[in-house]
């Protein structure tokens, strides 16, 4: 989620030749498709930060994709990235997990392989290149919330349809549910999948203070003046006024991990990599609870969350904010496994029968037990 952070091991990139069991038919190498990784560092894709055909011109963000010479059938899918990451990343290949297969494919070309058009995918990078270089500074704010809105605003002018799907990943799930809460735009989503979003906020953060200079990520909610409730960062709320108070991590009606409760008319779903999280667990000291910042509480439209971590668990090594590098060495992804960036990476088919079937129990078949180990929580 953090710039410093996004130094997991990654996979060189993968073939996209795949066949695929029951029926499904296998892309060839060399297929055209509207969003390419390009070159990777093996965390992020570094092609062309800008990737929209078809005429399709949302006018705002830094880059993204979606559009083509295609009508949508299906629900729009808007993909919104992480932390110090852009749009273009839902492309990345998976990586290896030890005793297991690694998955064929990223996130996007598993969506297209199974029947989604370039008319039904979309992902837009909210932040500028200065703000991805500098991650730690990135909070949630309004402007961003507008920049996401228009967005799908675009998003459905251009498909035609009244709806979308959101799939978000760390910082981009708990900015995508405050642009929910911001413009009452809950009408316009019809499923959300969050994937490692800080919605009880870090535990990790609680090493930085609740209004921390070098960090404002993880200060708490309304750390700028004019005070202004919507503007907030990912501390854990103390729930004491003016001391870390923050009511979007608390654990109140208002907060991020009850919008299925307010929001009833979406369908929600989390993938999460518990435990294993080195964003979420990276921390000795304040490491109760953290295995459980990215889920939901229970509502009965909360259909499914589905924990794939594996590997080591996170563990603390250096948290020096003040060099604003704090080199989160542990976790699922750099031990073989599943931790915070994999957790997206590697599960485009559970992202997949999240959106396409009506799964609650069995969105992680096809998965589990093939490409890692996944327990509903």
């Amino acid at each position: 989620m953090f710039r410093s952070t996004l130094n997991w091991i990654g996979a060189s990139a993968a073939s996209l030749a795949l066949a695929a069991a029951g029926g499904l038919a296998a892309l060839a190498p060399g297929a055209a498709h509207a969003l390419d990784c390009g070159a990777n560092n093996g965390y992020t894709c570094q092609g062309a930060a800008s990737q929209y055909a078809g005429g399709f011109n949302p006018g705002v963000g830094s880059g993204g994709f979606g559009g083509g010479d295609c009508v949508a059938t299906r629900t729009p899918v808007v993909f919104i990235a992480g932390n110090g990451d852009g749009a273009i990343s839902f492309d990345m290949p998976p990586a290896a997990v030890s005793g297991y297969a690694t998955p064929a494919l990223s996130v996007y070309d598993e969506l297209k392989a199974r029947g989604y058009n370039d008319c039904e995918l979309f992902g837009i990078t909210y932040l500028d290149a200065d703000e991805r270089g500098a991650a730690q500074y990135n909070y949630h704010q309004p402007a961003k919330y507008q920049i996401l809105k228009t967005f799908i605003d675009k998003v459905k002018l251009y498909t035609g349809r009244g709806q979308v799907d959101i799939v978000a990943h760390s910082l981009g799930s708990s900015m995508a549910l405050a642009m929910l809460r911001y413009h009452g735009y809950q009408a316009s989503v019809r499923r959300f999948v969050n994937i490692g979003g800080g919605l009880r906020g870090l535990q990790t953060c609680l090493s930085t203070g609740y209004q921390s200079p070098y960090a404002p990520t993880c200060n708490a909610e309304a750390y700028v003046f004019p005070y202004d409730y919507y503007t907030f960062g990912l501390y854990p709320s103390t729930g004491v006024a003016f001391y870390g108070y923050n009511r979007w991590t608390g654990s109140g009606s208002n907060s991020l991990r009850a919008m299925p409760a307010m929001y009833s008319s979406i369908a929600f779903y989390t993938i999460t990599a518990g435990r294993y999280d080195q964003i979420q667990c990276f921390t000795t000291s304040y490491s109760a609870g953290c295995a459980d910042s990215a889920l939901f509480a229970a509502a009965s439209n909360l259909k499914a969350q589905v924990d794939i971590g594996f590997g080591s668990a996170a563990y603390a090594y250096d948290w020096d904010w003040s060099d604003g590098s704090p080199y989160n060495i542990g976790g699922g992804d750099t031990s073989g496994g599943v931790g915070h960036f994999r957790s997206k990476t590697n599960a485009g088919r559970i992202v997949y029968n999240m959106l396409a079937t009506t799964c609650t129990t069995g969105c992680a078949n096809g998965y589990v037990g093939v490409n890692g180990p996944a327990v509903n929580r």
